[in-house]
């Protein structure tokens, strides 16, 4: 399926499964991951998964994303919103601290 590419900001962009990808050089590459990776400073390692807080997988900025260590680790959050209808203090907690472990 063929995309169709647009220009933001003076960068190629294109949106794909529902996500914003950019063009670095040659290569596609999503733009959450290239926020993440400016935000702490390296590469991500392999298995890490980064969550978006709202959901919106078009809403890359910096204060709407987690990461997380593994897809176990980002899979037992989600439960933990499924479960509760709404954020609970340790949850909130979760969130707030998310930059304490990198």
């Amino acid at each position: 399926m063929k995309q169709e590419g647009f220009i933001q900001d003076g960068v190629i962009k294109k949106k794909f499964h529902d996500y914003i990808w950019i063009k670095v050089g040659m290569k596609w590459v999503q733009e959450h991951k290239l926020a993440m990776e400016e935000q702490i400073g390296r590469m991500l390692e392999k298995g890490e998964v980064i969550h978006h807080l709202d959901f919106c997988k078009e809403n890359n900025s910096i204060n709407n994303l987690m990461l997380f260590k593994s897809q176990r680790e980002h899979a037992s959050f989600h439960v933990k919103l499924i479960r509760f209808p709404y954020l609970t203090n340790q949850m909130k907690l979760q969130i707030e601290n998310r930059w304490k472990h990198i």
